[in-house]
């Protein structure tokens, strides 16, 4: 029975990687969260510690930079004596917004080294230790539009490397099927975070009218339940998803008992998307 002890959150400091920590130490898992700014890990470690019990521990990293990735695997080793049961790659920007010719390249460059490697290089120094352990979870988190009906406009760094999440979701699960360790990718839905100011300071010119009226209108409603988006989190981590691997979940949409009977199914969840609620299901 798999009963996860540590794990590592990517971008943990605050929003969803911040719900997510704290999720996992009141299940009384100890975490490693890492962020660029030192002050943001400060800030998180005092919230996730506020107990007398110390479960929470920080590390400067870019998960960008693949020494940093090194740096963050070499220090949750060191930490949790060699045993890590969950990875979830939170850490990610938007990027520059706007019509693709007018974006900084370089910004646009740099938000998939950040969405993408960063994930690519903290698997893949997180899967031999999970094999020998001989298991293992890895979340990826996804994000807006991914399998959904429509691309994103003014997005396009953002939504491509988003995308590619969810492909990559799907390929590592499939080289990791014999060793029992389960890679998955969720899409949070229309949370508010510090990326939601983000996208209204730039404004309807660039981010473009409709996406822009959106957010504003998530900011002032709320948004979606952060407490979805945990409690996804909780049951993938957990025994009861160990039937589940390459699959691009819904914190919104998908119902965790539907999930919970997707063991008939290799198809069923995964990125082809149709819609909402319906995912493609291959008849042959």
């Amino acid at each position: 029975m798999f009963n996860p002890e540590t794990a590592i959150i990517t971008g943990g400091v605050r929003g969803i990687g911040l719900a997510i920590s704290r999720q996992l130490v009141q299940q009384g898992i100890k975490v490693l969260i890492c962020s660029r700014t030192q002050n943001d890990i400060n800030q998180a470690l005092e919230i996730l510690n506020s107990n007398s019990r110390k479960m929470a521990f920080g590390i400067l990293a870019d998960v960008s930079v693949h020494g940093d990735c090194q740096k963050l695997i070499r220090r949750a080793k060191k930490l949790f004596k060699n045993r890590v049961d969950v990875l979830v790659n939170n850490a990610g920007i938007y990027g520059p917004i706007g019509l693709l010719e007018e974006n900084d390249f370089q910004l646009w460059a740099k938000t998939i080294e950040i969405n993408l490697l960063g994930m690519v290089y903290c698997c893949q120094q997180i899967i031999p230790l999970m094999k020998r352990q001989g298991q293992g979870k890895i979340i990826n988190l996804c994000g807006a539009g991914a399998g959904g009906s429509k691309s994103l406009p003014r997005f396009s760094a953002y939504y491509t490397s988003k995308v590619a999440v969810a492909g990559f979701t799907e390929v590592l699960a499939d080289e990791l099927k014999d060793y029992n360790v389960q890679v998955n990718c969720i899409a949070p839905g229309a949370i508010n975070t510090g990326m939601t100011d983000y996208l209204i300071a730039q404004g309807s010119k660039k981010a473009g009218v409709v996406m822009h009226e959106k957010a504003v209108a998530q900011k002032q409603s709320g948004g979606d339940s952060l407490q979805l988006v945990t409690q996804l989190v909780s049951f993938l981590i957990s025994a009861q998803a160990d039937h589940l691997s390459g699959r691009l979940l819904s914190a919104k949409w998908d119902n965790l008992n539907a999930l919970s009977q997707a063991i008939h199914s290799q198809n069923l969840f995964k990125l082809r998307r149709i819609g909402d609620k319906i995912f493609y299901e291959s008849k042959s």
